[in-house]
């Protein structure tokens, strides 16, 4: 296979997956270049990516140079490659001329592989525009050391990182996540992928020594290793409604040997508990437009209906969670999210006198990512 070739290939499968409803294009990426050299990962990654972010731009860019938008695969091929051209430094030749072999690579017949090639020389002899979009930038990269095996100041030293921000004595930024993934250390569970915005969840919960703590909707279980690698004398229950998601949990555990958290399948809209915990934390499904940098989908799929059933399946896992809380104790809601719909109004509702809210917080801060968290108490009486 032609050079770059491979990474050209995954981002456009990846980015199709996603658009045939295949779950989101970042997913799709870590099935699809599990096999790729380090290099050619993330220039798929870069280019899956930073097109779905522009997709809005690219499309009103190859409007402009034909009557229609042409069908898949072509768009695609299309898309990815005007990413190429007018969001990286990637060399003209070596974009046009990858499109033509990718096309060719997918079947196309000459006609359409021509037909590529003269759209995008086009573009180039009419000398379009940069597409200038400052919210379509790639998000930073945390990494959180784990309190058991390192600190964070340290685990900079060992990963050799240089001028790396280090947020609440945990979370280190990284430049180059497919890197630091490929290190041996994370194997040995000295560190995990994950946002501070996750810092206020821990925050909030103010977990003591033998506290029984459950994670409603804890998969892909990064809330559940960073609290139990916090105060490993707490008893974790880390549950999920998907046998596909909770396998992710399994992985977790087991790379970082984490021996106080106990997972199960459950579902948070009917427990099998019923006041037993002293803490309920409840991540629940939302729109994810607190993560737009790192699930660029989010902005093509954003519509008041989609919020509106969303909000109801929030309500009915806060409520349903929350027979689980002893009295006293403290139910955690948390979205990626801070549309009215699924924070303040969520919470409105579901207040009726056996809870009473404690705090709240919508984060602010630069590269970390937009949470709404509340910290509601159950009444003693």
């Amino acid at each position: 296979m032609k050079t770059g070739l491979a990474s050209r290939l995954a981002a456009f499968h990846a980015l199709l997956n996603w658009k045939k409803g295949q779950g989101f294009v970042q997913d799709n990426l870590q099935k699809i270049c599990e096999d790729l050299p380090q290099n050619d990962r993330a220039l798929a990654y870069e280019i899956a990516l930073g097109t779905c972010r522009n997709l809005t731009g690219l499309d009103e860019k190859l409007q402009s140079l034909m009557r229609k938008l042409p069908e898949e695969p072509c768009r695609a091929i299309l898309e990815i490659s005007l990413y190429q051209l007018l969001c990286t430094r990637i060399p003209h030749y070596a974009a046009v001329n990858s499109a033509a072999d990718l096309a060719r690579q997918l079947g196309l017949d000459e006609q359409g592989v021509k037909f590529v090639n003269a759209v995008l020389r086009n573009a180039l002899r009419k000398n379009l525009a940069k597409i200038e979009n400052s919210s379509a930038k790639a998000p930073q990269q945390w990494i959180r050391a784990n309190p058991q095996k390192t600190s964070a100041e340290e685990l900079v030293s060992k990963l050799g990182l240089r001028e790396s921000k280090i947020l609440f004595d945990k979370f280190i930024s990284v430049t180059s996540a497919s890197e630091i993934l490929k290190n041996p250390l994370f194997e040995k569970g000295f560190y995990s992928f994950q946002n501070p915005a996750s810092f206020f969840t821990a925050k909030m919960c103010e977990i003591k020594a033998g506290y029984k703590i459950w994670d409603a909707c804890a998969a892909p279980g990064g809330k559940s290793a960073m609290l139990a690698e916090e105060n490993p004398e707490a008893f974790f229950f880390s549950t999920d409604n998907s046998e596909k998601r909770i396998s992710k949990l399994f992985d977790l555990q087991k790379r970082l040997g984490l021996n106080n958290v106990h997972i199960a399948l459950a579902n948070a809209q009917n427990p099998p508990f019923s006041e037993c915990f002293d803490i309920v934390i409840t991540d629940a499904p939302c729109s994810n437009m607190g993560v737009a940098l790192r699930r660029p989908e989010v902005l093509h799929s954003f519509s008041k209906e989609k919020i509106s059933e969303l909000s109801k399946k929030q309500l009915a896992i806060l409520q349903g969670a929350s027979v689980a809380v002893k009295k006293g104790g403290v139910l955690i809601y948390s979205v990626c999210s801070k549309e009215k719909e699924e924070t303040s109004e969520v919470i409105e509702k579901f207040l009726n006198g056996s809870f009473v809210q404690e705090d709240f917080i919508f984060t602010d801060m630069p590269d970390v990512d937009g949470f709404f968290v509340a910290k509601l108490k159950k009444v003693e009486s």
